[in-house]
């Protein structure tokens, strides 16, 4: 009996994640392929979550008792600038960064403590949005640029009345 993996993608410009069945041991290469629908992969790359670096064609993907989320991007790496209190810092990530990963990182090159930090969101430069902090960073970036700036602020609070 095969069994079957559950994995999430993630890709490029795409918020949402889409669900996929695949054989356990199924090879990057193959699952590449299979999502590329008849359109050249090379030049594709699939990162598990959080990882810098894209997982190699030759990785077999196996069950472990949890689903896998990965994400499939044209971008190698994302450049990531996050600004604070008018201080820049930057550094790139892989596509499947979560935006919890950068803000923790944020948080430390800023030496800001606990208790400040959890009052705190990201929030794409030059707009109100302030994306989930489980996106993937990839998600955001558009290849050939592959860059988000961020603005680390305070979070909304709503204020109730009496």
């Amino acid at each position: 009996m095969t069994t079957h993996i559950d994995i999430f993608i993630r890709h490029e410009g795409d918020l949402d994640p889409a669900h996929h069945q695949v054989h356990d041991g199924i090879t990057v290469e193959t699952l590449k392929i299979n999502l590329a629908d008849g359109r050249e992969v090379i030049g594709l790359f699939l990162f598990e979550e959080d990882a810098d670096e894209p997982l190699p064609d030759h990785h077999q993907i196996r069950h472990h008792g949890k689903p896998h989320f990965l994400h499939h991007s044209r971008c190698r790496h994302v450049h990531v600038v996050v600004r604070y209190a008018g201080r820049p810092v930057e550094r790139a990530f892989g596509p499947g960064s979560t935006l919890t990963r950068i803000k923790d990182w944020a948080e430390r090159q800023f030496e800001i403590d606990a208790v400040d930090a959890a009052e705190l969101s990201l929030q794409l430069h030059g707009t109100t949005d302030r994306p989930d902090e489980a996106t993937h960073v990839g998600s955001l970036a558009k290849c050939p640029d592959c860059r988000v700036v961020f603005d680390l602020l305070p979070s909304t609070r709503v204020n109730g009345s009496i």
